[in-house]
């Protein structure tokens, strides 16, 4: 009798369900509940349960069996080497707008990974574009209910979608989405602006393809395409114009203005960006919900001016002594920057400073915050009065690592600058910094 595949355990987190069992890094897990399990949906599904039965062989090649009791909805405690357990899926597109093209040699192997795995994309909400998901796995993704997903559209017009990635199989969005609809999955849309290729004519059947999808497809959000130094032997692009950015922006206002009416949402949602290349107000709190597309910049300003808007109901910290801090972000939200300087003006004894880089490693056409690499910081602030702690926003960091866009970590920057470099959330917590 052949015995099932399984899958290698990387690591067992310590004193987790499994380590209390007695499962090591590089044993094989068989079956769970006396099931085959094929990735990591499957591993999730199986492992809910408060009672866990746990067939596995060691690196011995002893074979064990152990029933393990746990809470209801508790991790079991085990990583694999790969985040889908199984085999990841990946990107076969060739996308004239892909970011990951327009990089440098030499940063961390993790941003030069093109994953289009369906699985990514409920457990983390990466954007997938269904290029290569056949028909067993769309009935999969019904049958297990796996839901949301996000997916990258850019175009409904099926030669459009064809011409943007590269990718003959592109064409067949639509049929995708409105199959996902019917089986009750839910989804978020994203479209990258370049113009020239879905703008204009195009950008307006796509708006209003998508809508048909509502409420299923729940969000959609417009990005303006990023475009570094680097892009070199790739098809000719050119950014978004301040001009091209406000008939976008004054367009989506009639549909947003629409779809309220109808659906009691928006439902198209613009990046942060296009209001400040056109330099048309951001829309209020209530325009965005419950910020869903915030992974695509949409609302991260309106969330500062209402961190703003908080910190101004609050009296100012009492602070011993004197006391100077320096404040970090990117070109595009500079102005925004400007405001809470004011504030911090205010506090008595307090000296605060306000730096604006320039995106030097990406170029001139990436100008937010989120991008800014710790060379940026480090070319930039260096020589520089900073005080006793530099603030920069959190996104400039991979979540969970400490790391910048180039493989630079916080801790090597707070080094090389000789002061604390503290990534921050809200303003509230440079408030508590300053009060404690």
């Amino acid at each position: 009798m052949l015995m099932p595949r399984g899958y290698t355990v990387a690591t067992v987190n310590k004193y987790s369900p499994a380590h209390r069992v007695g499962l090591e890094a590089g044993d094989r897990l068989i079956r769970i509940n006396g099931s085959s399990f094929y990735d990591v949906l499957d591993y999730y599904y199986l492992c809910a349960g408060d009672r866990v039965d746990l067939e596995f062989t060691k690196k011995s090649g002893s074979r064990c069996r152990r029933i393990v009791g746990k809470e209801y909805d508790e991790n079991l405690g085990l990583e694999f080497s790969t985040p889908t357990i199984g085999p990841l899926r990946r990107c076969q597109n060739c996308c004239i707008f892909c970011f990951i093209d327009q990089q440098p040699e030499g940063l961390r192997p993790s941003l030069y990974e093109k994953d289009d795995d369906y699985r990514l994309s409920f457990l983390h909400g990466n954007y997938i574009t269904l290029t290569n998901a056949v028909r067993g796995e769309l009935k999969r993704i019904a049958r297990r209910c796996i839901s949301p997903l996000y997916i990258s559209i850019h175009a409904t017009d099926p030669a459009v979608r064809r011409a943007m990635m590269g990718n003959k199989a592109a064409g067949e969005i639509m049929d995708q989405l409105t199959w996902l609809a019917e089986a009750g999955i839910s989804m978020h849309g994203q479209v990258v602006i370049c113009p020239g290729y879905n703008d204009g004519a195009v950008l307006k059947k796509t708006i209003r393809d998508l809508a048909q999808l509502y409420p299923y497809l729940k969000t959609v959000a417009l990005v303006p395409v990023g475009l570094t130094r680097y892009r070199r032997g790739l098809v000719p692009l050119r950014p978004l114009t301040p001009q091209a950015a406000s008939k976008i922006v004054q367009y989506c206002s009639r549909r947003q203005a629409h779809f309220q009416e109808k659906f009691g949402t928006p439902f198209i949602y613009l990046a942060d960006e296009f209001y400040l290349l056109s330099g048309l107000a951001l829309p209020p709190h209530q325009h965005y919900g419950d910020y869903e597309q915030l992974e695509n910049g949409v609302g991260l300003l309106r969330l500062f001016l209402n961190d703003l808007d908080t910190w101004k109901q609050h009296a100012n910290p009492v602070i011993s002594g004197k006391r100077e801090i320096s404040c970090v972000t990117g070109e595009a939200a500079g102005p925004f920057l400007h405001m809470f300087m004011q504030e911090l003006a205010k506090i008595s004894g307090l000296k605060s400073r306000l730096y604006i880089l320039a995106n030097r490693f990406w170029g001139g056409n990436v100008n937010v915050a989120g991008l800014l690499s710790g060379r940026d910081l480090l070319q930039g602030l260096t020589g520089k009065p900073l005080g006793e702690a530099v603030f920069i926003p959190a996104v400039m960091l991979k979540e969970g690592s400490g790391l910048f866009l180039d493989g630079i970590s916080l801790k090597k920057l707070s080094a090389a600058l000789k002061i604390p470099v503290i990534p921050v959330q809200t303003l509230l917590e440079i408030r508590r910094f300053l009060a404690g």
